[in-house]
């Protein structure tokens, strides 16, 4: 028996999985994708406590510090979750508690007849487009901070926003010259086919389709109280709870409170 099973790898998960396991709990994380969320996608962060530099390498350190305290990280998808128990690649995983922290993946670009590729991760693609010319779609703070990591490959890099640009001025101000900013800007098929490749940052949604919808809202995200969600013993952190800031710190933070309140509630069973 787990005291407690996380679903999910990303900074809300590990931080959580370093809290339980420091207070004693046998603590296992299951994650069917990369370890660290989308943490390895992103080029540059700045804006984390402490820490500078790409994604991939505050995730490797998220997961060191997470074995080297005790809890196990596993490969698996989780297909389903009740109270007391998960399924995981089709075997049953009992525990004491379940905290769902899957985060959320990229908003999909819903533009019919786009021929050129699209991709929506720099780092994992940028490198790809030497010397060619593409297009950003978002306006956002990771369409600005990914675009200039593009910048240092394409010749071209043309943000398009369809409403104004809601980025930090600082990041906006950072931009190389090989980068130009369209506001307010039409985009369509034959646009987005006059480049040779588009990236696109527009939000995201939440990891949630396997959970039961009387657990969700209307926009998918994870109704909770106190981290505690309408299953007994099940809880979520992170990106995938309604109503929270989707920044590293602040799923960091929430995997944190989360592990504290989990602590408690099995302290008093």
């Amino acid at each position: 028996m787990i005291d407690l099973a996380i679903v999910g790898a990303g900074p809300a998960a590990l931080s959580a999985a370093i809290y339980a396991a420091r207070a004693g709990l046998k603590v296992q994380v299951f994650e069917k994708g990369n370890i660290g969320g989308t943490l390895p996608e992103i080029a540059r962060i700045e804006n984390y406590p402490g820490f500078i530099g790409g994604g991939s390498e505050l995730a490797e350190k998220f997961k060191a510090q997470t074995i080297e305290l005790g809890a196990e990280i596993s490969y698996g998808e989780c297909t389903k979750v009740e109270s007391g128990s998960l399924i995981i690649d089709d075997e049953k995983v009992e525990a004491r508690a379940i905290l769902i922290a899957t985060g959320s993946a990229p908003k999909k670009l819903d533009i019919e007849g786009v021929t050129v590729p699209v991709s929506y991760c720099a780092i994992c693609d940028g490198a790809l487009y030497k010397g060619k010319r593409v297009a950003v779609v978002g306006g956002g703070n990771s369409a600005i901070q990914e675009s200039a990591y593009l910048a240092e490959f394409a010749s071209e890099v043309v943000i398009l926003s369809r409403s104004s640009v809601k980025a930090n001025q600082s990041s906006v101000e950072k931009l190389g010259s090989n980068v130009t900013v369209k506001e307010n800007a039409e985009i369509n098929a034959e646009v987005l086919n006059q480049f040779d490749g588009v990236f696109v940052f527009i939000g995201k949604v939440p990891a949630t389709d396997f959970l039961p919808a009387e657990l969700l809202d209307e926009k998918g995200f994870i109704k909770t109280e106190n981290y505690q969600t309408a299953l007994p013993g099940v809880f979520a952190a992170g990106d995938v709870r309604a109503d929270t800031i989707k920044q590293v710190v602040t799923a960091a933070a929430d995997g944190a409170a989360a592990a504290l309140r989990i602590i408690d509630v099995l302290g008093q069973k």
